[in-house]
Parts: structure tokens; C-alpha cells; sequence
């Protein structure tokens, strides 16, 4: 979206209202243009994107602006997201009418990317929750709570009765992308109900947090969900396409082998960031005894891309994991395809370490090249326990820079 293009913004579905403002900056062998995304994280969280709250989440407007640039070439070719976090990619494209798939190594991220992107029966959502509420203190008479040191650091005992009186309800039901839609509610109120800040990537106690009531919390987390769904499948067609595959992204699925990946878009974590397994440690605890009936592969997220600390040994390991994650797709595209990476530098010991050009260089000599370098800017805080030297993505002069690179086959 250009300046010139913003009195329009009232006349378009809300998935095009906050595209980034696109301002070119220069033009030589690729063009280098600056995103500037002025919105608040509330208004990017519409539709099915307010679901999950997903710690390290790209804002959805990247996926937009990208897919906006880069239509696919025909209905049989599709987007890839290979590190699909909570389905941004994928939501974006459904919107789009354009085809999708996603693969992440948490079984929680698959199961939250394909609940979005999915058409589901809300009137039977409506149903189960009744059942629940009208049953739930008898269901609680009959509930023995775990009471080990970890559950009970993050939750008092009340909580945690109650959680595992809404755990095993979910857990009898019949496998469907119903039983997915209300498993993923009960993982998105956790943090909530928990001792621990709300919004901070990393666990940490609040002493002054007031404790909400479980069942009430969960009642208003399926009737937002359930809103937000309809709005989506009102917007979206359910003939298109979507699914997210539990794989390693250096090893893709077959079915992202047939030539037909026109685009990849791709947010690795950021360097020097944090772990994904530590942080949805509360998710993963509570959800585990699902892990089995939506996966063969136990405990696949743990052996995720390591982020933190920077040292000498996990920044090259990350590096090399980037050059093989991208020859991978590489291979698996033809020529005339593209790949994004919406990435960002970081700074270690208080210095920066330019990712954006050293990944540039690593992907060129994969083979792509590169046609954009877009800097993107964002105008919402970071949070209490970010780094005081963390990148300052609004500010033209600060030498770190989150950036979304993209390269053509």
C-alpha cells in the first residue's frame, strides 16, 4: 500500500486495511523499500489471528504485503510457510483464495495453523461448551488434579482442579476439527489463568495478577473464537487448500515435491531471541497427554532451531541450519519462484550481528537472487522484559534492522 493508495482503506476487507505503507528507497541491482506498519497489535490481531497468542508471531500484514506482490501463476501452484509458527502465512493466503501449506517441528503450532484455516461447524462447538458448563461440578467431583512442583509454581490448586476438569473433557471427545478448535481454546487461556504475566514472551510470576476463574475464561475464549471463525469462513472458501504438515523443515514433506511451490515465505526465529520450547513450557505441560493422538514423533519440538544465546557455537548452527533449510527449498521449487524471509539483526555482547547480510549472502550462494531488501518498521512496544538493546524497528538511523528479504529462483 502506498500513500497514495490510504484514502481507500475504508472500501476493503480488513485482511487488506493494514497492509504496510510501502515507500521506495532506492533502486540499483534490487530494490531496497522501507514497510512502515503503523498499526496497534490489536488491530492485527482480526479474524482467526486473535486465536492463539503465539510469542515471536510476524505481524500478518508481512504475509499480506508478500502475497500482494507475488500472486500465484495459476490455482494449482501454492505458498509455503516453513517455519508456520501459528498460520500467519497460511491465513493470509486462505483470505487470498490462494493454496497453502505450512510445516512447524510443535505438534501445538500444526494443531493452532490448521484450526485457523479451517471451516468448522460452530453450532457443535456451541454444543460441547453446553455440556461442559452444565456438567462441569460433577465432572469436578470426580477430577483428581496433578499436584506436582511445576504445575503448582504456575497455578493455584483451584486452577489447576479446574484445568484438568476441562483437559479430560477434551480429551473423551471424538478426534474432529471440533475437538481441535476446543483444545486450542483451552492452550490460549493458560497464560491467562496462570500466575504469570499476560503478555511477557518469557514466564515469569506476576505477585499482583488476579486469578481468573477457569470455566468462565474459557466460556469467553470459545465465544471470541467462535465470532472471530465466523467472520473468517465468511471471508474465506473452505475449496482452498490449507494444511500444515508436523515436519522438519530440512527434510520437507512429500507433498511440497511436486514443483508446484511458487513462493515460500519463511520467519525463522531471531537470533539471540529465545527458545520456542521454554517459553510454551505451561502449553506443552498441560496439553501433553494429546501429544499422542495428534502425533507419532514425541517430543519433535525440543529439537528445534536454537536461537539463544548467540555464542560462538549456536550462531553458527543456526547459520548452517538457514543454508540448509533454504537448499531444501530451493530443490524444491522451479526456476521463476520466490522466497521471502522475514527476518531481523540482532546484537550480542553489545554488538550487532547483521543477519539480514549474512543470510543475504547465504541464500545467494544457494542460487537465488536477491530482488528486494524492504526494512520494516513497527510502532508497538516490546515488553517489559525485552533487551535494552533490542532493535529499534521505527527508527531510520539504528543500525539493527528487521527486514523481509526476497529472492527469485
Amino acid at each position: 500500500m502506498t500513500k497514495k493508495e490510504q484514502p481507500l482503506i475504508k472500501k476493503l476487507p480488513i485482511h487488506k486495511k493494514y497492509l504496510p505503507i510501502v515507500e521506495l528507497i532506492s533502486k540499483n541491482e534490487f530494490s531496497i523499500n522501507k514497510w512502515d506498519i503503523p498499526y496497534t497489535i490489536k488491530e492485527l490481531s482480526y479474524l482467526v489471528h486473535s486465536h492463539y497468542r503465539y510469542y515471536g508471531k510476524f505481524p500478518p500484514a508481512v504475509a499480506g504485503q508478500i502475497l500482494e506482490q507475488l500472486p500465484p501463476p495459476s490455482n494449482e501452484h501454492y505458498v509455503l510457510d516453513n517455519f508456520s509458527g501459528s498460520g500467519t502465512t497460511m491465513v493470509e493466503a486462505k483470505l487470498r483464495g490462494i493454496k497453502s501449506y505450512g510445516t512447524d517441528i510443535s505438534w501445538l503450532s500444526v494443531l493452532a495453523s490448521n484450526v485457523k484455516v479451517s471451516h468448522i461447524n460452530l453450532d457443535t462447538i456451541q454444543n460441547l461448551l453446553n455440556e461442559l458448563i452444565t456438567n462441569f461440578n460433577v465432572f469436578r467431583d470426580q477430577t483428581i488434579a496433578p499436584e506436582d512442583d511445576f504445575v503448582l509454581k504456575w497455578f493455584d490448586s483451584k486452577t489447576v482442579k479446574d484445568l484438568t476438569v476441562i483437559r479430560n473433557f477434551i480429551y473423551n471427545l471424538k478426534g474432529g476439527l471440533e475437538k481441535d478448535f476446543i483444545l486450542l481454546a483451552f492452550v490460549g487461556i493458560l497464560r491467562r489463568v496462570s500466575k504469570a504475566y499476560n503478555a511477557e514472551v518469557r514466564p515469569h510470576i506476576d505477585k499482583n495478577k488476579k486469578q481468573r476463574d477457569v470455566l468462565e475464561a474459557f466460556t469467553k475464549k470459545i465465544i471470541d473464537m467462535s465470532k472471530d471463525h465466523l467472520d473468517f469462513m465468511e471471508l474465506s472458501s473452505n475449496e482452498i487448500e490449507s494444511t500444515c504438515f508436523h515436519a522438519n523443515n530440512l527434510s520437507l514433506p512429500k507433498e511440497v515435491k511436486d514443483k508446484k511451490c511458487y513462493l515460500v515465505i519463511s520467519h525463522p526465529p531471531y537470533l539471540n531471541s529465545f527458545n520456542y520450547a521454554p517459553i510454551f513450557s505451561i502449553e506443552f505441560y498441560w496439553a501433553k497427554i494429546f501429544e499422542p493422538q495428534y502425533t507419532s514423533i514425541d517430543q519433535f519440538h525440543k529439537t528445534e532451531l536454537k536461537a539463544h544465546p548467540a555464542n560462538e557455537k549456536i550462531t553458527a548452527e543456526y547459520f548452517e541450519h538457514l543454508k540448509k533449510c533454504y537448499t531444501e527449498t530451493f530443490n524444491i521449487q522451479e526456476k521463476g519462484s520466490y522466497l521471502a524471509i522475514v527476518i531481523g539483526d540482532c546484537t550480542r555482547l553489545g554488538k550487532v550481528i547483521p543477519v539480514l547480510n549474512i543470510l543475504i549472502q547465504i541464500v545467494e550462494n544457494i542460487g537465488y537472487k536477491t530482488i528486494e531488501v524492504n526494512y520494516r518498521t513497527t510502532h508497538y512496544g516490546l515488553g517489559k522484559y525485552a533487551y535494552k538493546d533490542r532493535a529499534d524497528y521505527h527508527s531510520d538511523n539504528s543500525e539493527k534492522k528487521e527486514g523481509i528479504l526476497i529472492f527469485k529462483k
